[in-house]
């Protein structure tokens, strides 16, 4: 009997300090939540568990660092591909169709093939140039072509002339000129053309056969979408000098450019067309985006607008 009341005892006095020690702890967490609330230190709605977890995010072992800037990618060089003399034989023609790569196509409208040829680009997506005869310094002796624009000609007859042009080749977006060394050096004569080809909705290319060519001032007076070749690749028609040259045509760009691009025109000689078939993986494995000279053209009045804006804020 006095083993069982021993054991009540005990039971007992267990059970009244495990009530006294929860007694004193409850007293201690509220004491100190109002200590809190009387410095200051603890912010309304906070709970216990808020602060622990608080404490564990704050803690400087935890603290996530902050993610480094990320750096401004280079702008990816481009470059346009632009073949003239379209027209005179298709087989050229089906061999550049068949490369990876938007190439532009400038068709001469008084080639035998110049329909045909204008009708199988478009039917690819490709983009077409009416190559407009303009006269060259070496004229009568270097003979530009039939309907060839003359210095001589007045307003009235380079617009017909224009016209008949246009009517030789099919699907076209822009022009650019075949020879006119002398006629693009003609400020007046050539608003003439190129106040024509704006009205029509045409962009320009200025195949720069002459270092004295007033298509940049004469496109810029009268805001015509223009832009001027900067390469000819194969003046010397040997496969080993063209591929020479496009493959060294990363390191002509001028990285001040921002990723202006640059146009590049050939002719479809067979090493011009072998050279380009080795040379554009190779460029594109290189970082080189080959666009079409539309978007060139785009991309290149986008940066003249740029430039002239802040320059005129410069002024003021």
């Amino acid at each position: 009997m006095r083993r069982k009341k021993r054991s009540r005892t005990g039971k007992a006095a267990f059970i009244a300090f495990a009530a006294l020690f929860a007694a004193l702890a409850v007293a201690c967490i509220l004491h100190g939540d109002g200590m809190k609330r009387w410095a200051g230190q603890w912010r309304p709605g906070e709970t216990r568990l808020g602060r622990a977890v608080g404490r564990i995010v704050k803690s400087p072992d935890s603290r996530q660092k902050p993610a480094p800037a990320e750096r401004a990618a280079p702008a990816k060089q481009k470059i346009a591909i632009l073949i003239d003399d379209i027209g005179c034989d298709l087989a050229p023609v089906r061999e550049l169709l068949g490369m990876e790569a938007p190439i532009a196509f400038a068709v001469l409208p008084y080639c035998p093939h110049a329909l045909e040829a204008s009708d199988m680009i478009h039917r690819t997506g490709r983009e077409i140039l009416l190559h407009l005869p303009m006269e060259p310094h070496a004229y009568p002796e270097v003979e530009p072509g039939p309907d060839a624009l003359l210095l001589s000609m007045p307003e009235h007859e380079l617009i017909g002339k224009i016209e008949k042009n246009l009517q030789g080749v099919r699907h076209i977006g822009g022009v650019n000129n075949h020879m006119g060394s002398r006629f693009m050096e003609d400020e007046e004569k050539l608003s003439v053309v190129l106040g024509c080809l704006k009205k029509k909705g045409y962009y320009f290319v200025d195949s720069r056969t002459t270092g004295a060519s007033k298509g940049p001032e004469v496109s810029g007076k009268i805001g015509l979408r223009f832009m001027s070749r900067h390469i000819f690749i194969d003046n010397n028609q040997d496969y080993t000098y063209i591929l020479d040259a496009l493959n060294h045509i990363p390191e002509k760009q001028d990285p001040r450019n921002h990723g202006e691009p640059r146009l590049i025109i050939g002719h479809p000689y067979p090493a011009t067309i072998g050279a380009l078939r080795e040379a554009i993986p190779h460029l594109k494995a290189r970082g080189i985006e080959i666009v079409p000279v539309s978007k060139a053209i785009g991309i290149t009045e986008e940066r003249k607008a740029v430039a002239s804006a802040t320059a005129s804020k410069g002024a003021h």
